[in-house]
């Protein structure tokens, strides 16, 4: 074991080993434990590529922990996540890149337990969306957040995260952060259903189409047909019809393109379901009227 990890080079990148060393060590717990507590202590290297090439493993580390040492179940959740949530702030770009990639993959492939996201990552990423969080990482955790909705399921999502997201479509000072939201709202409005929509984000909705940066008004227009979806046809016609149109008058001819291009798809949600064959099945199996794919309910 010691062989893999004592080694010394100018090249600080040759100290990290790749993941297909580790399962050469024997089965003894005490082995990968070692191994393990190494890559803590690697992860505080001050050298950012030493750091970057080390999130890049986590994954496949992680996958070789849950297959072959279903004996320490806790090895991922103590010493590799806390190294994930961290890199999240890291002050080098690269290694933030690599550390978003590295979580995405570890929440698709349901490698993290759902006490770890609701009590260590979504709180680090609560924090650095804070009010006086640094405006890059503020706009990645934003990110973050939203693609990982559809991963961690609507509970998640409704309780943890979108109190802060509904804050962030708010956010005066950064219109990238807005910008971001505007992006991915028909995504949070499909994962937390028709009345948290209704109720927590259509008012939302409505400032971000009316923004005074075109760019966000454009991915406002961009997503429409999503957020139409997880809605009730009632409201359909007597708000996002209205909102439509003014999207459609905008100012911007960029925005105006936009809209044009989702027009198509947002009168498809004003179709019968009963005649037309079209659905759109939420998470929770409920069909919201008029919405989605037929070849859900045939």
């Amino acid at each position: 074991m010691e062989q893999v990890w004592e080694f010394r080079h100018e090249d600080r990148r040759l100290r990290l080993p790749s993941y297909h060393s580790i399962p050469v060590f024997s089965d003894d717990e005490r082995d990968c434990i070692a191994v393990l507590e190494r890559i803590s202590r690697l992860a505080d290297d001050s050298e950012p590529t030493v750091r970057a090439e080390l999130m890049e493993q986590v994954p496949h580390i992680a996958m070789f922990c849950q297959e072959n040492r279903p004996s320490i179940p806790y090895a991922f959740s103590k010493y590799l996540l806390p190294i994930v949530v961290r890199y999240l702030a890291d002050q080098n770009n690269q290694v933030r890149k690599t550390s978003q990639a590295a979580l995405l993959v570890l929440l698709e492939q349901e490698l993290i337990e759902r006490y770890d996201v609701e009590t260590k990552v979504c709180p680090v990423l609560i924090d650095l969306t804070a009010p006086d969080s640094n405006d890059d990482v503020k706009t990645e955790a934003v990110a973050i957040m939203c693609k990982m909705a559809s991963m961690v399921g609507k509970d998640i999502t409704e309780r943890l995260v979108l109190p802060r997201f509904c804050e962030m479509c708010c956010d005066c000072r950064m219109f990238h952060v807005r910008k971001v939201c505007a992006a991915n709202f028909g995504d949070i409005c499909s994962v937390v259903g028709q009345q948290a929509t209704e109720e927590m984000l259509l008012p939302r909705f409505f400032q971000l189409c009316s923004d005074n940066v075109w760019g966000v008004r454009k991915a406002c227009a961009e997503c429409f047909m999503a957020v139409s979806c997880a809605t009730s046809q009632e409201v359909r016609r007597t708000k996002l019809s209205t909102l439509f149109i003014n999207l459609i008058s905008d100012p911007s001819r960029w925005v105006r393109q936009a809209a044009f291009q989702s027009l198509g798809p947002f009168i498809s949600t004003f179709a019968n379901p009963s005649s037309s064959g079209q659905y759109f099945k939420e998470e929770d199996g409920k069909n919201p009227e008029g919405c989605g794919s037929a070849q859900e309910n045939r």
